[in-house]
């Protein structure tokens, strides 16, 4: 039997329990904080047209010399050649920096920021997934005021604003152009680290379907699930407000009606395209206020240890760790069911029926939510890492893993068949 629907079976650690009473404390005193921030949303153009406009946009704020900050693999594709295009219509005078890569880690940072000073930058334009969006984040205002990137992970200790900040996103996954965060790798302990500040949320949102028709069916699925995890983590939030309910149900309804879609036959639909970017970006808006939970905890552990991309990983957890919320947000969980269309005469069959929901979505997908890739010697340190992730973020999950033990059973419990 599945030990991820048993969260009960192991008994307290002493200070295990202390450790999480006094996160129950700072999660309760960050709560009201969170709620007030000032954390600003992109203006967003959204449309087939969206580029030339966001260009447009560009050139009317004053910005001469921007950056381009793209993948190592983006740079070779036509839809790339149209922003270069667009860019030389409106007499830029651009440089590219496209160096990212997966993860990117601080030293592709540190190149980042050379290439941007080098070229007396005014502006960036961040073109592709969400890795070359967060390490623009970093860039952008490190490069401008001269500051060490090893030294802003945590929360708000990037307070400077960077440059005019254009984020074009090119799946529909991530939401990064509507966040407040980045993940950064540190290559030497090869530990992800997170940025958390109000300057680095990009001035302007370009979300351009005709962009993203040509994403593999592979990427299209992570990328969505990787969306789908957002909304779901930020409406189970003990931090959720109803101006994020509204936002984090209208997406998870977009995303189980169009992501099949985008996946099937996503070179042609263009609506289930825009569909997903405006979940997506949506998604990303609200969890930015309310923050994510476990489901992003152990993903991230995934591809610190594995490579696993984040996607994927979220889309591989998220089954399992709804699982673990039953006894604990059963209402909310129902009221998630109701929205996106399933039926059940009760609050606990409606919870049921969407951590079948999603497990179906991942057969849709062809995901498979097995983490067959995680090692028994590793599954200790995971652990370890994965609660303090969650308690300095802070996480403010619905539920909690009463000791490293049960954590670590839960863990072995995604290792083998539901």
């Amino acid at each position: 039997m599945n030990q991820s629907l048993h969260p009960n079976h192991h008994s307290p650690e002493p200070g295990f329990a202390l450790r999480q009473t006094l996160y129950k404390g700072w999660a309760a005193l960050a709560k009201p904080v969170y709620r007030v921030l000032p954390i600003a949303s992109p203006e967003v153009i959204s449309g087939n047209q969206a580029l030339a406009e966001g260009i447009a946009e560009l050139a009317k704020q004053g910005i001469r010399r921007p950056v381009v900050i793209t993948d190592t693999a983006f740079v070779g594709l036509p839809v790339f050649q149209r922003l270069l295009d667009t860019m030389n219509e409106a007499r830029l005078d651009y440089s590219v920096f496209s160096d990212i890569v997966p993860d990117p880690d601080f030293s592709i940072i540190e190149r980042g920021i050379e290439h941007c000073r080098n070229h007396d930058f005014d502006g960036v334009i961040a073109i592709g997934g969400g890795s070359s969006i967060d390490a623009t984040k970093v860039i952008n205002p490190c490069a401008r005021h001269n500051i060490d990137p090893r030294r802003v992970p945590g929360m708000l200790k990037l307070r400077k604003r960077g440059h005019y900040f254009m984020a074009i996103p090119t799946t529909a996954g991530t939401g990064s152009e509507a966040t407040a965060a980045a993940v950064i790798t540190d290559e030497l302990t090869h530990q992800k680290k997170v940025v958390i500040s109000l300057t680095v949320v990009p001035e302007l949102a370009v979300l351009d379907p005709s962009l993203m028709m040509g994403l593999p069916p592979g990427i299209t699925a992570a990328t969505g699930m990787d969306a789908l995890t957002h909304a779901m983590e930020s409406y189970l939030s003990r931090y959720a407000t109803p101006k994020t309910d509204a936002l984090n149900l209208e997406s998870m309804a977009r995303i189980f009606d169009h992501l099949p879609r985008a996946f099937h036959d996503g070179a042609n639909d263009e609506e289930a395209r825009r569909q997903m970017a405006i979940a997506s970006h949506n998604a990303g808006v609200a969890f930015t206020r309310t923050s994510v939970g476990w489901v992003h905890a152990i993903a991230h552990q995934l591809g610190a240890f594995y490579g696993v991309p984040h996607g994927l990983a979220n889309a591989m957890v998220l089954p399992h760790v709804l699982a673990f919320y039953l006894p604990f947000a059963q209402p909310r969980m129902a009221q998630m069911a109701r929205h996106i269309g399933l039926k059940g005469s009760t609050d606990a069959d409606l919870a049921l029926a969407l951590v079948d929901a999603v497990h179906n979505l991942c057969a849709q997908l062809q995901i498979q939510p097995l983490l067959t890739m995680v090692k028994e010697e590793d599954i200790s340190q995971i652990t370890r890492n994965v609660i303090n992730e969650a308690y300095r973020s802070p996480y403010p999950v619905p539920g909690y893993f009463r000791s490293y033990g049960e954590l670590e059973a839960f863990i072995r419990g995604m290792m083998v068949a539901r």
